[in-house]
């Protein structure tokens, strides 16, 4: 089932709102788990993955509106973007018209410079937009999207939510942030569409102003030089090429450079210039109006299969304790502490930075520890036969790394939680003296080499002061672990 743009807003919207640390209060661990059970009813069992995630969106946007209509959370359609885009295109077209005004003499020169430039210019656009698109199809990555496609994206998150400084809601800059990330291939293709429909504008807008030329005076064609190396062949050559798609689509022959010497002003009145306007008219079409409008065509195409299927992936941590409920498996995180007491105020931070990673729909589940002393076995009491999201196992770095205790831990942990399970050995650096920096050091060093032999690599938290990075680390590896 393909998401569309709305749906995929609504999606991201709620998962900031499980995610973040600060959602104002409009949804709650048991808001979070009723949206889950009212979304496996109303879509049943059969229901694809994604029909559950959006139909969960939905209904939890209607349950916040429906609760606290003061406080409802509406994802607008933009309309100002829409509006500066409408502009754009009426001043490019009255630009070009202006142009030919702009640089009017009493005569058409042979060579059109002004139309030359433009041809020569989109020429260069079009040969960098072919190489940017062998770059994005055979290149090794694919790369920003561009400053404009960024400040489009921002601009389109603020008038989406009709927000401008966000005051009174502290997960909207989250939201932006995430939704400007995930909508960057599209607002690049609205941006581009927006550049191409204008040039096109303005390529017809100059050859509009130039045919108009003619219409009520007599003009002539003609040239004028000063320096004595420009002649008949020279103009001859620039216009053979310039004029060649007019000449061929209206059988009409380029005049040869003969002919052209004797147009040279002011010794000679040059011609009725007509043919030249036809000749120019057509070039610039077809070198300039006709490409520009496949571009904007291709855009227009890109665009509406953009927003009706959404490339929002579907893969991070957070989804996947969703995919668990909805395929009736149990959603759960399971912490297990080795030989290692935790107390509440390092609960309450674990608990949360988990949360803000999977959302408040999982089961945040802290084990007591596990001593492995005379029962050897009891690091099973933490596993249950339903299974996990993700395991994480939490050493003190205080203690001293043991391959067969630590190291026998972990492989034991990650034979039971099976292969899709991530298994991830987090060392608390909280309460270790983080003064003597050469000892934090070492004694890092020797946990990394104690788990190395057994093919896990440890993730150093402060427990005691969580912060942000330790949160994207965290994520990260919960994410790819697998």
């Amino acid at each position: 089932m393909l998401l569309t743009e709305l749906q995929a807003q609504q999606i991201t919207l709620v998962r900031v709102l499980e995610q973040t640390r600060d959602n104002g209060g409009l949804w709650t661990a048991g808001d979070a788990h009723e949206a889950t059970r009212a979304a496996r009813e109303l879509v049943g069992r059969g229901a694809p993955f994604p029909v559950f995630v959006a139909r969960r969106a939905q209904w939890a946007l209607e349950e916040i509106q429906r609760r606290t209509p003061d406080r409802a959370i509406r994802l607008r359609a933009p309309r100002l973007p829409f509006w500066a885009g409408f502009v754009l295109a009426v001043c490019a077209l009255l630009a070009g018209f202006a142009t030919d005004y702009l640089a009017a003499q009493p005569h058409i020169d042979v060579v059109e410079w002004p139309l030359v430039l433009l041809i020569g210019w989109n020429g260069l656009v079009f040969a960098w937009l072919s190489l940017a698109w062998l770059w994005r199809r055979w290149g090794p990555g694919q790369g920003a999207h561009g400053l404009p496609a960024a400040l489009l994206g921002r601009w389109w998150v603020l008038e989406m939510l009709g927000l401008r400084k966000g005051e009174g809601r502290p997960w909207a800059a989250e939201f932006r942030q995430a939704w400007a990330a995930l909508a960057a291939p599209l607002q690049a293709v609205r941006f581009r569409l927006a550049a191409h429909l204008a040039a096109l504008l303005f390529a017809l807008g100059a050859v509009g102003s130039f045919f108009a030329r003619g219409v009520s005076e007599e003009y002539r064609a003609g040239w004028k030089t000063t320096y004595a190396f420009v002649n008949g062949e020279l103009l001859h050559a620039i216009v053979s090429v310039v004029l060649a798609p007019g000449a061929w689509l209206l059988n009409l022959p380029i005049p040869d450079a003969q002919h052209i010497d004797r147009l040279r002003m002011p010794g000679g009145a040059g011609e009725i210039a007509e043919p030249w306007i036809w000749l120019y008219g057509v070039s610039v079409l077809a070198w300039v109006a006709v490409p520009r409008l496949g571009l904007v065509l291709l855009n227009m195409l890109a665009r509406w299969r953009l927003r009706r299927a959404f490339p929002l992936p579907l893969r991070a941590a957070y989804f996947i304790t969703l995919r668990a409920v909805w395929r009736g498996q149990k959603i759960g995180v399971v912490v297990v502490p080795f030989r290692y007491v935790l107390s509440a105020e390092v609960r309450a931070r674990l608990t949360a930075l988990l949360e803000r990673i999977y959302g408040l729909a999982v089961d945040i589940a802290i084990e007591p520890p596990v001593l492995m002393g005379q029962d050897a076995t009891d690091w099973k009491k933490a596993l249950h036969p339903e299974g996990h999201v993700a395991v994480v196992a939490l050493f003190p770095l205080a203690a001293t790394a043991e391959a067969d205790a630590h190291g026998v831990l972990l492989q034991r942990l990650q034979r039971s939680a099976g292969r899709d399970t991530p298994v991830v050995p987090v060392v608390d650096m909280g309460g270790f003296p983080h003064q003597d920096i050469e000892r934090l050091r070492q004694r890092c060093n020797q946990w990394r080499r104690v788990l190395d032999r057994v093919g896990a690599k440890p993730l150093f938290v402060d427990l005691q002061q969580v912060r942000e990075e330790d949160l994207q680390a965290l994520r990260q590896r919960l994410n790819h672990d697998r």
